[in-house]
């Protein structure tokens, strides 16, 4: 297992002595001469392998092979609804290629508006229904992209979750969506549709000109799945088979060499955190005397999270971020930096699953896959959770309960996830914000982490404290109990 220190002494090294739980001032920043990479490279050389219990050891090691998304085009963009009938989390990628973009766009639109047509009447709370989609990219040499989108939709009276799914691909060079017939040869589509039929075991009888409909493109060649229940017996589940260039290579036409490296996609927004305006370090322990608020961010961690950071780095003050478990990969450090800068990170579910929907297995899945990678990324083990919408059950306290983990909602939604417009978010932040409130936000918008840059410095100019969730309980007098739920100090 790979960084197994314990990161936790970061805080030691970067922090006078009698810091919080989780080792922070407000307002800490990485020393001038050092940056947050430099100190946790220390740590590394310097430290011990941190104690976990044996239930989070366990998920830890199977880390290595926990399926992650490939995201090799685009940039994060999410859809989310919270309705009383349907809650939505679509996360899908938006590119260089505008026909591509929208393609994808009026695929998410009519889809969201299709399940809110078929989960009219479902009710709220746990019995909402819930449309959840995630996606894959993939880059093809220089120019060919491939999107894959696959989720659920689920209601309380489906014996089984229906699959979602959608492909496209598109030719950068030419701005044009491709159809699979643009790269084969004569021919090749008949021969591509028995090779389908014979591997699949699939009754030709049953075969139709949209077995070939959802196909992408990748390094290694060409992937068609058949969706639960189409072609296939509804057990059997959804299909994914892959055929290699080299099977394909009479009859499928490719511009140029399918590998090539791929640049880096979604990258960081965000500046050093060591600057000459960055904030002087204040007292670690909240004022009792003075108002004090959480600020929290959901759905992250994303480009726009380091932005975030660097807001919080010059006017001073702690967020409280729940992340992703399946978004951490390439963004550890910034997981890191949190940590260093004495934010507190809590798991919000691995992909953003509705956990009422889940059985006691996978709902444990959900919130120790992401208390690991959260642990691997930082050496600190995270016992809060936020659960996805909101949506909590008897099911999810007892299991929450069992491993020790608190469930943290909200007294204040901005609606950043509805408006994305940095002056309506930050509005709702300033005519909401009170003693004791915990303020939903999502790092996942550039306008959210816009109207953070003056709301932040805002907030503190009138008085509050902005301190983590931990930090607002306690200075309460609370102590987190694991399964319950708390909305506000």
């Amino acid at each position: 297992m790979k960084k197994r220190i314990a990161y936790l002494f970061i805080i030691i090294g970067l922090l006078c002595a009698g810091c919080s739980r989780l080792g922070a001032q407000q307002g800490t920043v990485v020393p001038e001469s050092s940056t947050v990479q430099d100190e946790l490279s220390k740590v590394q050389q310097e430290g011990e392998k941190g104690k976990v219990e044996p239930l989070l050891e366990g998920y830890l090691s199977g880390l290595d092979v926990l399926e992650v998304p490939v995201r090799e085009y685009g940039e994060n963009t999410g859809h989310i609804l919270l309705g009383e009938d349907l809650v939505v989390h679509i996360l899908y990628p938006t590119g260089d290629i505008p026909a591509l973009n929208h393609a994808i766009q009026e695929w998410v639109t009519d889809t969201v508006a299709y399940y809110q047509a078929e989960a009219e009447g479902s009710g709220g709370n746990e019995d909402a229904a819930e449309l959840t989609v995630e996606y894959n990219s993939y880059l093809t040499g220089k120019d060919l992209v491939s999107v894959k989108l696959t989720g659920v939709f689920d209601q309380p009276y489906l014996a089984h979750p229906i699959d979602v799914a959608a492909t496209f691909s598109a030719d950068r060079k030419t701005g044009k969506v491709l159809k699979l017939t643009d790269l084969l040869l004569p021919g090749g589509e008949e021969t591509l549709r028995d090779m389908v039929v014979d591997q699949a075991g699939i009754d030709p009888e049953a075969v139709d000109d949209g077995v070939l409909d959802l196909w992408i493109l990748n390094k290694e060649g060409l992937e068609i799945t058949l969706k639960r229940g189409d072609y296939l017996p509804m057990s059997d589940g959804s299909v994914t088979l892959f055929y290699p260039y080299e099977e394909l290579k009479d009859f499928l036409t490719l511009s140029e060499d399918p590998v090539q490296d791929s640049p880096q996609i979604d990258p960081v927004q965000g500046e050093d955190p060591a600057g000459e305006d960055q904030k002087e370090p204040e007292p670690a322990t909240p004022d009792m005397d003075k108002p004090m608020l959480a600020l929290t961010f959901d759905d992250g961690p994303s480009k726009h999270t380091a932005r975030l950071l660097d807001v919080f780095a010059k006017y001073g003050g702690k967020g409280t971020f729940f992340v992703v478990g399946n978004l951490i990969e390439g963004r550890e450090e910034t997981l890191q930096r949190m940590t260093a800068e004495g934010h507190e990170i809590g798991g919000h579910s691995w992909n953003h699953r509705q956990l009422t929907k889940l059985g006691k297995g996978e709902l444990t899945d959900q919130i120790m896959n992401t208390r690991a990678k959260i642990y691997d990324a930082t050496g600190v083990d995270t016992t809060i959770m936020r659960p996805p919408y909101g949506s909590y059950n008897d099911q999810v306290k007892t299991v929450s309960a069992s491993l020790d983990v608190a469930l943290i909602n909200w007294s204040v939604d901005t609606l950043d996830w509805k408006h994305k417009d940095a002056d309506a978010v930050y509005e709702a932040v300033m005519k909401e914000a009170k003693d004791g409130a915990i303020i939903l936000c999502h790092d996942l918008y550039e306008s959210t982490a816009a109207a953070m840059e003056r709301a932040i410095p805002d907030l503190m100019a009138q008085g509050y404290q902005l301190v983590t969730v931990s930090e607002l309980l306690e200075a309460n007098g609370k102590t987190m109990e694991p399964g319950k739920v708390y909305t506000k100090k």
